[in-house]
């Protein structure tokens, strides 16, 4: 009996993890997609760990930031002032690359798929989380992917391109993800 209760206590943060995410599952019954994907970049920054140094004080917020016209954009900022890493989520909608200094966590719209590669270039080096439901995003080196499969929504993640960015991701985080990549991408 005490085995499976080690089992199940073991076990237990990579359940709440799965419901955590599973919340997003109703999209394809309650929750429309956009609602979906943007709680799943809410649960992403709730399970991946930022440097110290990442934050100005104990107090700033932690900045969503979405690159290009995307549905995600209205969802995103109903995620204003909810809490991740103990901080309040803050959400800007960017225009250009060049305006992705500030932020912790950047969404990369569809519209800019064409750029995927160029945008993650600019990035390079900087402690910036990308996530993007753009077609093959952890090939060129995105971090994490939001992908349809199984009539459901899932996510890649690609492990260089989180460590590249200085980032450590929760063990309950990758068991879940559909596909664990560790490959440097092709831009």
């Amino acid at each position: 009996m005490i085995s499976v209760a080690w089992r199940w206590s073991a076990a237990l943060p990579a359940v709440a993890l799965a419901m955590a995410l599973s919340d997003t599952a109703p999209a394809q019954g309650s929750l429309a997609e956009p609602q979906a994907k943007a709680a799943f970049v809410l649960n992403f920054a709730r399970y991946v760990e930022w440097p110290e140094r990442t934050f100005a004080t104990p107090e700033a917020p932690l900045l969503f930031c979405l690159l290009g016209r995307d549905s995600i954009g209205s969802a995103l900022t109903a995620l204003e002032n909810r809490q991740a890493q103990g901080r309040p989520v803050a959400v800007r909608l960017l225009g250009h690359v060049d305006e992705t200094r500030p932020c912790h966590v950047l969404f990369i719209g569809a519209a800019e798929t064409r750029r995927l590669a160029y945008v993650l270039r600019t990035l390079a080096g900087q402690t910036v989380l990308t996530v993007s439901d753009a077609d093959g995003f952890i090939d060129v080196c995105g971090a994490i992917g939001i992908v349809q499969g199984e009539g459901r929504l899932q996510f890649e993640v690609n492990r260089e391109a989180l460590e590249q960015a200085q980032f450590k991701a929760s063990s309950n985080l990758l068991k879940l993800a559909r596909n664990l990549a560790n490959f440097k991408g092709k831009n």
